[in-house]
């Protein structure tokens, strides 16, 4: 009779089937669809895609309204089994708990010094609560091979300013804690940045700090708060950069600073098929 309890528990709950996920955390709702697990609802796609660039998020996912304001109608209209957010989204946890079963998963930690090991921290975490676990451990391996690969073609490379501008005066300039900046550190790249940092890994600097480090690459990551590069011609601050007058500046498209270990994968790729191959350039 005991076998048989437990046989008709298991028929009742497929222990294989795809949960309904809603995710209004976007390294969480990204992970999962890595993980095989396309979510029902996901906050802010518009954003998303500006941010994430060509980052992928099917056209039949709902976009469930604003990361920390969203739908609750609709949400509960979605029937999820599960809802995603970060742990700055925790104040929604009761409303939201009364519609389905609520995960914070942390992929932004300001007590974490490595922002790399963070995400595959929460990948595993939330690869337990999806039944994803074997997923998520290619995933990790794939994530550290493609920076193992970066590191052999960068190997010589000086140390990197990595940022986002947030005006024609300022950067967001990354550290080790960031995602970007633990990967490159996990591939044996350098950053050049090293002050303390934000919850996210960056800290808001004049252009004059990217001084500090005279031989850095600047490396930074659109989209841009201006037309283009070319409005900093006539910034002096700009202009005397060491970096600038040595013509190391690069730019890669837009790929989200605050995501999971997809968004890495986009970042080496990114990369790797942008940084100058000296053959070449000679």
């Amino acid at each position: 009779m005991r076998w048989l309890c437990l046989l008709l528990a298991l028929i009742a709950v497929p222990a294989f089937a795809t949960p309904r996920v809603v995710a209004l955390d976007w390294a969480s709702g990204e992970t999962a669809l890595a993980l095989g697990v396309v979510p029902v609802g996901f906050a802010q796609i518009p954003d998303y895609r500006i941010w994430s660039g060509d980052m992928p998020m099917p056209a039949a996912v709902v976009d469930v309204g604003l990361r920390m304001e969203p739908n609750l109608e609709l949400i509960r209209a979605l029937r999820p089994d599960l809802i995603l957010i970060a742990p700055l989204q925790a104040t929604l946890r009761p409303q939201l708990a009364r519609i389905a079963p609520v995960q914070v998963v942390t992929f932004n930690d300001a007590q974490q010094p490595d922002g790399y090991l963070q995400a595959k921290l929460a990948t595993r975490e939330l690869a337990v609560r999806l039944g994803r676990s074997a997923a998520a451990e290619a995933l990790i391996a794939q994530s550290d091979a493609a920076l193992a690969s970066l590191g052999r073609q960068l190997h010589e490379a000086p140390p990197l300013y990595l940022l986002r501008f947030a005006d024609r005066r300022h950067a967001w300039v990354l550290g080790r804690q960031s995602l970007f900046g633990g990967a490159l550190a996990a591939a044996g790249v350098p950053l050049a940045m090293q002050d303390a940092t934000n919850a996210w890994g960056f800290s808001n600097l004049p252009l004059t700090d990217l001084a500090k480090v005279p031989e850095a690459q600047l490396l930074y990551i659109d989209p841009l708060p201006f037309a283009d590069l070319s409005v900093l011609d006539d910034n002096q601050l700009w202009r005397q950069l060491p970096a600038v007058q040595a013509g190391r500046v690069l730019g890669l498209p837009a790929v989200w600073l605050g995501n999971g270990l997809p968004s890495v994968l986009r970042f080496s790729q990114l990369l790797a098929e942008r940084w100058p191959n000296p053959q070449e350039a000679g």
